[in-house]
């Protein structure tokens, strides 16, 4: 024997290597060929008649040299192949790909086969599978259903090509039933899921190993939840805009201020987890629902969850608790967020991350209709802006700004100080702080008004604010900056938040002698930028925001109040005081029915 060769067909892992001995002779066609002359096209015909690659009738193949400790049960993609290895060409011979330093070492992986042809043709419909694997219910089910609807088998199975099938063991330890693999799997030589095969249950035979610490377990969370999820979400009709983010910076307070990892769809999120290694002891559970602060997703009923602790997982239904309607002083409270088990996993064997599969499809269906029923966003549920000042801003449950200077953090601590002692309403809060960040709440939900009776709400909320703000003794509170990205949506208010410019007007009359320079010309009274101002800074915000919320059929006098408002002439615009009465006669004229000017204060 002059060589032994280990080779290996894509798509294959090391326990089907196929190793071929090549004596001083070899048979092909019925004559014997000296291994001296023997040429990679023979040795092609060679392995088109071992029985592991019955079906083949062309192939290309390509020197490698892997070893097999470290390719144990990885499955090289064809590029892969292409970018490590040598095409080994028909008519060279083949002792020259092997001679002198080029010998092929014991215990390696010397060639990959890869098929070009096969004795019939087999289409690779994983797109249309897909696609009926994750075909969405006539209706969303409600929370006594959903278990069943969540553990429903599916309408069609998955073919897979004989050597594929192959890998669903049903013998030894760590396998599947014949009933399981059955379920979800069926052998076919005429048509394939080589490409769904590949992207996703591939990696649910085998996944990524797992260490000690969290970082180690990322992979094998991804490969079984993100991309089971990624991979059926894409023949969802609404699920085409999907994006995942994960947090990896968990040793700062990020990690308390978002889930570990979050699916957005049009910016909401409706599937987050929280992740722990094997050895942690916190309640994880809890986590997911502790750091709710409200509850921001309207009509849905429900939202899906999981926690992760190492391979050990159990998903979970949030729900919002029965509280979410009751009004105490003229306060809603706060809403408390529940969660319900719909079923632990234990991710070290192939049958429970197959079940994890089908929950996570049937998932899948449902989160178009989830996400329908939600309030639009403007910005994501979780994200973290950078601005050119240098003050990062992170979005998740709350609102963290961290700043570059102290003196920013000294600067809002008095102004919301101020606002709290002068019990002035529809502003955010000031939390807690430390010497360089600031933790506000609500977020809220940040988007501009839909309809008339959503922007006379806004205007009545912002005008409430503002008179507060500018009757305040003896200096009052100028924001500055009153715009529609400085506003957001609050349990049916809408209040004023980023005083991060806001400032102290002098005792007399109220005059700013330093103008913002940095700010940009839209959306801002001209003498902000230029030079000494006052209250009406804020007033001539007022009326931009009327003029930059587009919706249809705006009342006359509400565009003449606009334009009243940003008048270019600062003491012709209203105070506060009398153009907060204008808007509440504008909306009983055109709302007399409403009683939302007496739960929220008002009237």
């Amino acid at each position: 024997m002059l060589l032994s060769l280990n080779c290996l067909e894509l798509g294959r892992t090391s326990n089907e290597v196929i190793t071929m001995c090549i004596g001083k002779y070899s048979e092909i066609n019925g004559v014997r060929v000296n291994s001296d002359v023997l040429t990679v096209a023979n040795f092609k015909k060679l392995l088109l008649d071992e029985k592991e690659l019955q079906g083949l009738t062309k192939m290309d193949i390509w020197k490698v040299e892997l070893d097999l400790k470290s390719f144990k049960d990885t499955i090289y993609s064809e590029d892969e192949i292409k970018k490590m290895g040598t095409m080994m060409e028909p008519a060279y011979v083949l002792k020259e790909y092997f001679n002198d330093d080029k010998k092929p070492k014991t215990n390696y992986i010397h060639i990959f086969i890869v098929p070009t042809e096969t004795s019939t043709e087999v289409k690779d419909i994983s797109d249309d599978i897909v696609k009926e694997l994750v075909k969405p219910p006539s209706k969303l089910p409600d929370k006594t259903s959903i278990r069943n609807f969540l553990n429903q088998k599916p309408d069609v199975k998955i073919p897979l090509s004989p050597a594929n099938f192959s890998l669903m063991h049903t013998k030894g330890n760590g396998c599947i039933s014949e009933e399981e693999r059955d379920t979800y799997f069926e052998k076919s030589t005429k048509k394939d899921c080589t490409g769904l095969f590949t992207k996703l249950i591939g990696r649910l035979i085998f996944p990524s190993s797992v260490g000690k610490n969290e970082d180690s377990f990322h992979g094998f969370w991804d490969d079984i939840i993100k991309n089971t999820i990624l991979t059926l979400g894409k023949g969802v009709v609404g699920l085409e805009t999907m994006a995942f983010d994960r947090n990896t910076n968990k040793k700062t307070s990020t990690g308390r201020n978002r889930p570990d990892l979050v699916i957005l769809v049009r910016n909401i999120c409706p599937f987050r987890g929280e992740e722990k290694a094997e050895n942690s002891t916190a309640d994880v559970s809890k986590e997911l629902t502790d750091k709710f602060k409200e509850w921001t997703y309207g009509d849905a009923p429900y939202l899906f969850a999981y926690y992760a602790i190492g391979q050990i997982v159990t998903f979970v239904l949030l729900t919002e608790s029965e509280s979410k309607n009751i009004w105490s002083n003229n306060k809603r409270t706060r809403p408390e967020v529940k969660s319900e088990t719909l079923g632990d996993f234990n991710l070290r064997e192939l049958s429970e991350r197959l079940r994890a599969m089908n929950l996570l499809r049937n998932i899948c269906r449902l989160l178009p209709i989830i996400v329908n029923l939600c309030p639009a966003r403007d910005t994501p549920d979780f994200l973290t802006l950078r601005r050119e000042n240098g003050t990062i801003v992170e979005l998740g449950y709350h609102v963290k700004k961290i700043f570059k200077e102290e003196r920013s953090v000294v600067h809002l601590k008095e102004i919301y100080a101020t606002l709290s002692q002068n019990n002035v309403r529809f502003t955010d809060k000031l939390e807690h702080c430390s010497s360089h960040s600031v933790h506000l709440e609500p977020r809220g939900l940040q988007r501009k008004p839909e309809d008339l009776n959503e922007l006379l709400r806004a205007l009545i909320c912002i005008l409430t604010c503002l008179k507060e703000m500018h009757n305040i003794k003896p200096k009052p509170i100028l924001h500055r900056d009153v715009r529609w990205p400085n506003i957001v949506l609050h349990n049916d208010k809408f209040i004023l938040i980023d005083f991060d410019y806001a400032t102290f007007g002098s005792e007399r009359k109220g005059v700013v002698k330093k103008p913002l320079k940095n700010f940009s010309e839209t959306g801002h009274a001209p003498e902000t930028l230029t030079s000494r101002h006052n209250k009406k800074v804020d007033i001539w915000g007022v009326g931009h925001l009327i003029d930059s919320c587009y919706i249809e059929n705006k009342p006359k006098q509400l565009k003449e109040f606009a334009s009243k408002c940003q008048d270019k002439k600062p003491k012709n615009r209203p105070t506060a005081s009398n153009a907060l009465k204008d808007i509440i006669n504008i909306f009983m004229e055109y709302l007399p029915e409403s009683s939302w000017l007496n739960q929220v204060g008002i009237a």
